[in-house]
């Protein structure tokens, strides 16, 4: 069975097969996730169950206006994903209300600002708060895009399911904050050749001067076999390390102590490793049978918003951003590292 999405708490509800002005509590006809009362300040997003046969991915996509009358300042959240679930993505969109799961491309619109994402889960459990004085704002009846990529790898079917609890306050009652958005960088002009190790990067991208980086999340695919980053006063300074995950489907997610602090001139430095066993070479793209490399996390003051850069192409920046791959010789960036 393919079900919907519910909201509770301070907004209305949807479940599988009810309207919009079903109770916060209802249970959709074909067995769709409750909905459970959260209180005047906060708000669950539930995806599922939706089937994933064995062998299959998919990816299926839901739009919902969140229903809450004033603007929202988020102050956290907690995500769950159940087996299978590869992402769960939430965005702020434009988009036209649409409750029934549809099969969709991910990361549509990210390029063009159309969507701007809020919460991006890509393990079992994540659990996020704001510092003090920082928040994430939501408009009132902000229309949210649910992504959710799926991938049963296993023999038997399975059924994906996520849902998301914020945590937050209606803005009028909110004390001053900091705005936070999400940033998230990446290389995508990599091949890694069969049956070989390969590296992309390192590679420095200076962060936006007066900001500061509060999280660090990273993301590969199945070939991965670890991210790094280090925090770098210029590009080649990699004595600060920030993260070194090795378990590409268990990746950090995680607050920053100290954060980050950006002045236009220092940022991250970055490096994605990966084992190709396979007779083909693998280079970037969206599937489980392609690679990425990714590191993120929100910043703030955030006043450009969503920051995205690929390649060192910052898509908000007046400038246009600036990244350095040490290996200028390397060409493309992954290369080939042996066997060993």
């Amino acid at each position: 069975m393919a079900c919907g999405l519910v909201l509770a708490g301070a907004v209305a509800a949807a479940g599988c097969g009810a309207g919009p002005s079903s109770p916060a509590n209802a249970t959709g006809s074909d067995g769709g996730a409750d909905g459970a009362a959260l209180g005047p300040e906060a708000f669950q997003i539930s995806t599922g169950p939706i089937d994933v046969g064995a062998g299959v991915e998919k990816t299926v996509c839901m739009v919902k206006d969140l229903g809450n009358t004033e603007d929202l300042v988020v102050t956290g959240f907690t995500a769950s994903l159940a087996p299978g679930s590869h992402h769960l993505i939430l965005y702020k969109t434009t988009e036209p209300e649409s409750l029934t799961p549809a099969t969709c491309a991910p990361f549509v619109g990210l390029d063009t600002g159309q969507a701007l994402p809020i919460v991006l889960a890509n393990k079992p459990e994540v659990t996020w708060s704001f510092p003090n004085g920082v928040g994430l704002e939501v408009h009132a009846h902000q229309m949210v895009r649910i992504e959710a990529h799926y991938i049963n790898a296993g023999a038997t079917d399975l059924q994906g399911q996520g849902t998301v609890s914020f945590r937050g306050t209606p803005r009028g009652a909110a004390p001053p904050f900091q705005p936070a958005e999400f940033a998230f960088w990446g290389m995508t002009n990599f091949t890694i050749p069969p049956g070989s190790n390969a590296t992309a990067g390192p590679t420095f991208q200076p962060g936006i001067a007066g900001t500061h980086l509060i999280s660090i999340v990273t993301h590969q695919h199945e070939l991965g076999t670890g991210v790094r980053a280090w925090a770098s006063a210029a590009p080649g300074d990699m004595s600060t390390p920030v993260v070194n995950d090795t378990d590409w489907a268990n990746p950090s997610w995680r607050a920053l102590d100290p954060a980050v602090d950006f002045d236009g001139t220092n940022g991250l430095t970055y490096q994605c490793d990966w084992y190709n066993p396979t007779s083909s070479s693998v280079t970037f793209g969206e599937t489980a049978h392609d690679e990425m490399c990714f590191v993120g996390g929100f910043y703030y003051p955030a006043p450009l918003g969503f920051d995205l850069c690929l390649d060192g192409q910052c898509l908000i920046r007046p400038d246009g951003g600036l990244q350095v791959d040490f290996d200028a010789a390397a060409e493309p960036h992954a290369r080939d590292a042996g066997a060993d």
